[in-house]
Formats: C-alpha cells, structure tokens, sequence
C-alpha cells in the first residue's frame, strides 16, 4: 500500500463479517485499487497537464499520532463512560477513550516506516504527536520519528481495558465479557495489551521532518493547563476509574478548565508510580527536539525559539520553497486554537514581500481555520489579545505566495479552497489522524506547469502494515493492522466514517493561477 508522489496507491474499504455481538456486525478491511486523482479547478479551469511539470518539492503531512499512556492517572478516560453524550460534558469526553488506543505508536511506526520508504524534502509533524502532555509520551514520539527505543512505560500495561480491572464497559481483548463484544462483535485477542505495552525499537523517518505544537502536546487532555495539584496526581500511583460521588456537575468542562483536580478524586487503583508522567512545558517540547542528531536542527525549531519561548519558525525544505510553522495553542485552554499578537506580527513579516525572487510559501499549523476561535482566559478589556481564523486568513491571502496551508486536528481529510479578489488564493488541505480511522498521511508534489501556473498532486497514503492483521506472532506489523481495523470499527460505532472525506478531500490536483514570479 506504499505510493509513489502523484500515483495512486492501494487503497482499504470496510467489507463485513459476522460478530459476536447480537446488535451489530464487526468490520474487516480489505484492499481495493488506488483511487484515481480528480482536478480541482477552484482557480484555473480545465484538466491538469498530463506531462512536462518540473516538481518543485514534495512534502509529507503526518498529524494527530497521539501517542498515549493508558496508565496515566491524569486520564479523563473513566469519565468517558459516564458523560459522553450528554450536554455538560460535550466535546470534553468525546475522544478520551479508543478501544485501539494502546497500539497507536505501532500504528505510527508503520506509518513512518512507509513514509521513510518515499523520496521525500522534508515531512510536516503538525501536532497532537501525544495525547496528554507528559514526559514519557514525548519521549516515545521522538523515538518513532528519530529512530529508537519506544517504550511509553516501564511498567508495562495498567489501565482500564485490563481483563482484572473488572470493567466491561471498555473492550477487553482477553478472553472475558464486555460491552465492545457484546454489541459490536469486537473480537478477542489473548495477551495483545502485555504485547502493545512491550519496548520496541522503532527505525525512524530517515528524511527531514518539521515539529508543530498541538493543543495535546501542551494541554492536559488537549484541554486544560497544568496545575501542581494534577501534576501530583499524574506522576502519583492511584489511577481514578470513576467521578467522584455527588450530584452531576452542570459544567463539566467549566470544573477541568478552572478546577481540574477536583475531577479526579473519585474511587481510584493502584498503578506503578512514574516520575515520567511530569507535565511538559512549551520550551519542554521545543527543546526536547533540539539534540545533536536532529535534521534539520532542532527539527525547525530555532535558537531565537528557545531564548524566547516561542513555538513558530520559518524552513526553507528546497530552494524557492519556505515552510512557515505557526504555533496556534492558546496556552490558557481549550482545544481549540488562535494567535497571540507578538506571533501575529511576526508572521505579517514572513509574508510582506510576494516579489519574483521570494519563495513559495506553506503554512503549517495543528489548527484549522475552522477551529482558529479560541478566545478562552482573553481578558474581557482586551479581546483583541489574540488573532483568530479571519485575521490570519487574511494576512495569508494578502501575499500571493502562499499556495497551501496544513493542519491536522479535526481527524480528517479536508481540501478547501479560499479565494482571493485577483482570482488566485491558497488551498488549506487537512490530513485525519494516525489515531483514528482512516489512519492516513498525505503525500503533496508541488509542481510548475508548462504554462507557469502550479499544480500540487495530493496523495493519501495508507501505512504497509497487512490489511488483515496476520495469525501469531505480535509484530508491530500484526499491531499496527489490528489498530487500524479497530479504528475503522470504533469509528462505525461512534458515527464517525466521514473521517475520510469525499473524493474532492483525498487524491486530487489542486491547480493554481502563476504566481507573480
């Protein structure tokens, strides 16, 4: 299922098997041929040049790995099985548990195997790399992409799917009753939690790749900011598994935004006590990238990054092409993303000259304009402390270098076009998660076409991991096939297919008029 820039690859499709449940049938994958690229003629009509582009770069797009600790006692995952859908606690609980969560880093060393496999400039991280802001999922992450030993615990696996935690509201892949099973068919498959918790050594990208901040990466469940009394909790050895007793709280999100520790004091377990669930920090995470073996150094992060704890940065990958990395976190809370001011005018800077001899620009950031809203800790006498979706787009559409935008954070694939007045614009093409169906990166060949204008040829990769997960021996293959299987089956029991957007999303050639050089 490995692709080559500009060629469609293989691609998987759900076909149906009989579960075991009594109201629902379990999914299996299988492969179908690669879907072919359609054209999106949102600024220059007609069909793309079928021959004579000169490639300019080619860029991958992975984001959203959450790489994730299920033994951390700072999960809101028990929560999970009592708020989801209810109004209080909406979009907080929503995404806190995954039935194939503690398979992510293979799911990810596949995918970066693949990656690592294409003639590539440089690959564009864009966030949510961990899902709880702790020490030891840092630390695995840039194992996966750096090459190294993965090993998000020492202590191998303790959490909630544990067959002895006596909890069948979540799967249990031992052998055992529970909820998954019962009414979606999930399967069952003895000793996989001791195998996905086990150290393995992960081969790393082997090409240049760019870091960005994520809400995740920064915020205690990519929603909150760390406090030293949920620090004490995160590295201490009790896990809660429920809330605490009491009437139900008319503001949930209100109570882990201001008061986050006051969630986690209900009934609890024991749990290996590890000092390497501390919090990170911003200037953590950016300086956790800048070692000796780094390409390019500090994986884009800059030494002006670390004297002034920023998180945005400007990469030329090739000549005549500038990545610019914006960090769109607002570090007060909240999940989703906006701008501070001193950011704001250094990307004014960025993209004040669009003249013949500057570069093609691409933004990188984790949010999306659709989520670029987050006003949240705004004191109510400044409101124009930080920048939003509209101020940003605009100063991107008013340099006419800028052809694309990247982001990741919706988990899922997007391609929307935003116009200029002079008929050109930029396209903003999001990529969905490595943790969540359909499991995909993204492979974009920037190209000049015969007559001047551009043509950028986005391809969906799938990871080569088998398409069915292999009998036997837990290899990181048969762990990162079983991952995505769950992850198309989790996503059919939550609603949540469209993940993979429409043909318009996926494979396409995105054409745009000549820029002024």
């Amino acid at each position: 299922m490995t692709t080559t820039p500009g060629k469609p690859a293989p691609t998987l499709v759900p076909g149906e098997i009989a579960g075991t449940g009594s109201h629902g049938l379990y999914h299996r994958l299988r492969q179908v041929p690669g879907e072919a690229h359609t054209v999106r003629t949102d600024f220059v009509p007609g069909p793309a040049p079928a021959a004579g582009n000169t490639v300019i770069a080619t860029l991958a797009h992975l984001t959203d790995l959450h790489v994730v600790d299920p033994g951390s006692p700072a999960r809101l995952d028990f929560a999970m099985r009592t708020g989801a859908g209810t109004a209080s606690w909406a979009g907080l609980v929503d995404w806190v548990f995954r039935p194939q969560e503690a398979l992510a880093p293979h799911a990810a060393a596949a995918m970066i195997r693949t990656l690592a496999a294409l003639d590539l400039d440089a690959c564009v991280v864009t966030g949510d790399n961990i899902d709880n802001a702790q020490v030891n999922e840092l630390a695995a992450y840039l194992a996966l992409l750096d090459g190294g030993k993965v090993a998000v615990s020492p202590f191998g696996y303790h959490g909630p799917q544990a067959l002895d935690w006596d909890d069948p509201w979540y799967w249990r892949p031992d052998p055992g009753d529970d909820r998954y099973k019962r009414l979606w068919g999930f399967p069952t498959h003895p000793g996989l939690l001791e195998a996905a918790a086990a150290p393995f050594t992960a081969g790393g990208l082997g090409h240049p790749w760019l870091a960005c901040l994520g809400n995740h990466d920064l915020l205690i469940g990519g929603t909150t900011a760390a406090r030293p009394d949920l620090a004490a909790i995160a590295t201490g050895p009790r896990k809660p598994v429920g809330l605490p007793d009491g009437p139900d709280l008319p503001d949930a999100l209100g109570t882990f935004l201001t008061d986050p520790a006051a969630l986690f004091t209900g009934p609890s377990r024991p749990v290996p006590a590890l000092a390497s669930r501390t919090f990170i920090t911003p200037a953590d995470f950016v300086n956790a990238h800048r070692h000796p073996g780094a390409r390019p150094a500090g994986h884009g992060f800059t030494a002006a990054n670390h004297r002034d704890g920023t998180a945005h940065y400007a990469y030329d990958p090739v000549p005549g092409v500038r990545i610019v990395v914006l960090n769109t976190d607002n570090p007060h809370g909240h999940w989703d993303g906006s701008m501070d001011r001193a950011q704001l005018d250094w990307l004014a800077e960025q993209l004040a000259a669009d003249g013949p001899d500057d570069p093609l620009i691409v933004l990188a950031s984790h949010h999306a304009t659709s989520s670029l809203r987050n006003g949240y800790g705004v004191c109510p006498d400044q409101p124009g402390e930080r920048a939003y979706a509209g101020e940003i787009l605009r100063l991107a559409l008013g340099c006419r270098n800028v052809v694309l935008w990247l982001n990741g954070h919706h988990h899922a694939n997007r391609v929307v076009a935003h116009h200029r007045g002079d008929g050109g614009g930029l396209f903003e093409v999001t990529t969905a998660a490595i943790a969540d169906w359909p499991v995909q990166a993204r492979v974009l060949q920037i190209a000049r076409e015969r007559s001047g204008g551009l043509c950028i040829t986005s391809t969906l990769v799938d990871h080569d991991a088998p398409v069915v997960p292999a009998a036997g021996q837990d290899t990181t293959d048969r762990l990162a096939a079983l991952h995505r299987e769950l992850a198309y089956n989790d996503a059919v029991r939550a609603g949540r297919t469209g993940a993979a957007g429409g043909a318009p999303d996926r494979n396409v050639r995105l054409r745009l008029p000549a820029p002024p050089r």
